[in-house]
């Protein structure tokens, strides 16, 4: 779930480089049509502020998220609906976070709560209550695919197709950028992104499963705060199908993205309790 919503945020970013000319309008109400007054106008073009948000970046050390992933996937004419939040502190040197997230899934819940932090991998089983503790390998594993996700480098050459596909809007504190499409190139472009973002070792079949997906739709929106250029929220539509011999699976998504307290958090602590209790991973699954 991390690793897909890392991906969908480095699109949703990426993606909007490629209005390249664009200066900001004031951004309209879309209930009223009107234009919002904004008092300093702000005339740098959408590439100059992504420039200035990647900048901005790279001084990010530490946030706080919270996401709201609605999902209703129909297989063959049988719906499902997954329906999840995430809470989530995350520090980048060294990389350390705390997460929790609830899910509700056919009308079935479950609640995940996990730390990750130099002292180790620790992680609430949600049906016994107790905490594990993750083999040491695999800590270091997932700290290298997350590292990697937020380090890696985008080409942005491959998005300067969708130039002509762009809004670009202003209020007196955010810059608000927008994309709508569908079609064959969306498609390609989502398993680019996909598939540069997964992590390593992937079964065959999902690899599969990715080069077979086709993008319906996609509408993307966020806001990049005029002062710090950090980017503030997001919030992503799409629907998306994928087939396999018989099976056709179609899955429409809506994810909502908030973040906050850019490098305000200097430490995430696993609480004394749970470094003395949690069993080790290995020994519980063996029960």
């Amino acid at each position: 779930m991390k690793k897909w919503t890392i991906t969908l945020a480095t699109g949703a970013l990426a993606f909007a480089l490629s209005a390249c000319g664009q200066t900001a309008e004031p951004k309209e109400d879309p209930i009223t049509g009107e234009k919002e007054e904004v008092v300093v106008k702000s005339d740098l073009t959408a590439a100059e502020v992504m420039e200035k948000a990647n900048a901005a970046s790279e001084a990010q050390q530490s946030m706080h998220s919270e996401m709201i992933m609605k999902q209703t996937m129909d297989v063959n004419g049988e719906t499902h609906e997954i329906n999840s939040t995430i809470d989530m502190d995350m520090i980048l040197e060294p990389l350390a976070m705390r997460q929790t997230m609830n899910m509700q899934m056919d009308g079935e819940e479950m609640a995940i709560e996990q730390f990750m932090t130099e002292d180790g991998f620790f992680m609430k089983d949600p049906e016994s209550g107790k905490w594990m503790k993750f083999p040491q390998e695999m800590y270091e594993q997932i700290t290298g695919q997350m590292a990697d996700a937020q380090n890696a480098a985008v080409d942005f050459t491959i998005y300067e197709q969708f130039a002509d596909d762009f809004t670009f809007e202003q209020t007196n504190d955010e810059y608000v950028l927008a994309l709508k499409g569908s079609g064959e190139k969306f498609s390609s472009l989502m398993k680019e992104i996909l598939e540069q973002n997964m992590p390593a070792g992937m079964e065959e079949d999902q690899l599969d499963a990715i080069s077979q997906m086709n993008v319906e739709s996609i509408d993307i929106e966020f806001t990049i705060d005029k002062k710090t250029f950090f980017t503030k929220d997001f919030d992503m539509d799409m629907v998306m199908t994928v087939e396999e011999g018989d099976q056709k699976v179609k899955i429409d998504q809506n994810i909502k993205g908030t973040m906050s307290k850019i490098n305000e958090i200097d430490e995430i602590k696993v609480p004394k309790d749970i470094l003395d209790n949690a069993a080790d991973m290995d020994d519980m699954m063996g029960q």
